[in-house]
């Protein structure tokens, strides 16, 4: 059976808050381990904030999308927004030493390590990330 959860997000760096409770919800259902529910957080608030930052820019008429689907011992992350898309080659490296302490610049980094599928889609209609994380749970509810 699948569970399917989805979150209609603002372009505004507010909505975060709305994403922590929305990922602890799942996690608290799902008894996710809590380990897990650290790196699908880090997952799913990077994706959130690239969507409204640098997808949507910032503009107050565009939305960003958060799908998350459980099936078959896994997590399905989808975030969707409005924007024109950008080139995945044209990014600079984080782990280039000029680019060490730079305050961004890591979450699509960040998000092909920690995801075992990245998948980005670039359409007319925006951007969607697509990944994919097989779910460690406990016999209690670790979320906090």
């Amino acid at each position: 059976m699948q569970s399917r959860y989805e979150l209609i997000l603002e372009s505004d760096l507010s909505e975060v808050r709305r994403v922590e409770g929305f990922v602890k919800t799942i996690c608290k259902e799902h008894r996710f381990e809590k380990n897990f529910v650290h790196d699908v957080m880090l997952l799913i608030t990077e994706a959130t904030n690239n969507a409204i930052m640098h997808g949507n820019k910032f503009d107050k008429t565009k939305r960003a999308t958060l799908l998350c689907t459980i099936e078959d011992g896994y997590l399905n992350i989808e975030v969707s927004d409005e924007g024109s898309g950008f080139n995945l080659n044209a990014l600079p490296n984080p782990l280039d030493p000029e680019n060490l302490l730079k305050p961004s610049g890591r979450g699509v980094f960040l998000i092909k390590n920690f995801a075992e599928q990245v998948h980005y889609a670039f359409s007319e209609r925006g951007t969607t990330l697509k990944m994919r994380v097989a779910i460690r749970s406990s016999e209690k509810s670790e979320c906090e």
